[in-house]
């Protein structure tokens, strides 16, 4: 069998994706599996030696001018396949199985940009969790193969050969990672500098904890550690990071890529929502808490909001709670 799994797109929709396709190599060991994804998140497929790497050059997708050659440049690589899974459900990712000419194209539910007139078998649509969408796509084309179980979630990282870290924790009390970043699209999702620091005063007597930074915090790396006593994870390369967060007891993040990470490594982790969907990019059941204010005009997608209340009325002292 020949199968080509298609996921463009953010860091964190990999991530959710993972465990389908770590369950559809499960159950069809023979398979060949080609993941198609952008060429920035190529790295995110390394740990998987079954996945063959598709790659959608990012700049080229971005342009209208060269966007519809590059998808068929795309196509050409997985034609032959028996069919297409597609777990993203837009136009672009729809033209690609397409223009391959594969007879049995598969979506998940959700479609957008008319991408469910390109596909010949469609699960239902339901409001779900991202995880919960991939998986069910999985279920439905394991059991029309007369296979079942598909739709279950794994921490499929939890057991992967990672990279050493080096010594990252020290003591024996129990290990909290802090993640305060975001992307830089993705700033509008950040709990409050002043509330991270009043939190990490407050835990670390009881906790060992860890601030993880990123590319984008480097400016707060000159700092924060100082004004809060709490020393940062080094910069490290992303599967050496991977390997300190699993390290971890648990993970305390707004929703971000390392909030997928930690629950693909098998993390607990406490998810601050401020905008976010709760049920769209919530958690998978049993792998977490998600703590959100919850008032009237959340979740939003307002990138440009400068109010804030739904971050700014989440207090530490609820989180300390929850833990």
């Amino acid at each position: 069998m020949h199968l080509a799994l298609l996921r463009l797109s953010a860091l964190g929709d990999i991530l959710r994706v993972l465990p389908a396709w770590a369950n559809l190599h499960e159950a069809f060991p023979e398979a060949r599996l080609q993941a198609v994804v952008e060429d920035r998140h190529a790295f995110l497929l390394e740990p998987f030696p079954w996945l063959e790497p598709v790659l959608v050059r990012r700049k080229a997708l971005s342009d209208p001018f060269k966007a519809l050659p590059e998808l068929k440049r795309v196509a050409a690589q997985i034609e032959g396949a028996d069919a297409s899974l597609d777990f993203h459900g837009i136009l672009k990712s729809s033209l690609i199985p397409k223009f391959a000419k594969i007879r049995e194209r598969w979506g998940d539910g959700v479609t957008k940009e008319g991408a469910g007139l390109l596909q010949t078998k469609r699960v239902p649509f339901r409001l779900q969790s991202r995880y919960a969408q991939a998986l069910g796509l999985a279920e439905a084309f394991g059991q029309s193969r007369g296979v079942n179980g598909l739709g279950r979630l794994r921490p499929v990282l939890k057991e992967a050969a990672l990279p050493d870290p080096g010594p990252i924790w020290q003591t024996a009390r129990p290990r909290v990672v802090l993640v305060p970043g975001a992307s830089r699209a993705g700033a509008y999702k950040r709990w409050p500098l002043q509330h991270w620091i009043a939190l990490a005063h407050r835990m670390k007597d009881r906790f060992e904890l860890r601030w993880s930074l990123g590319p984008d915090e480097e400016e707060v790396r000159g700092w924060l550690p100082e004004a809060s006593g709490v020393d940062a994870l080094p910069s490290l390369p992303w599967w050496q990071l991977a390997t300190a967060i699993r390290q971890a007891d648990r993970v305390i993040t707004g929703d971000t890529g390392l909030l997928h990470l930690a629950v693909v490594c098998g993390v607990p982790v406490t998810a601050l929502f401020g905008p976010s969907d709760p049920i769209i990019a919530g958690l998978p059941e049993g792998t977490g808490d998600l703590l959100r204010t919850g008032i009237a005009c959340s979740p939003c997608r307002d990138r440009a909001c400068r109010r804030r209340q739904c971050l700014e009325d989440l207090a530490p002292e609820q989180v300390l709670h929850s833990l």
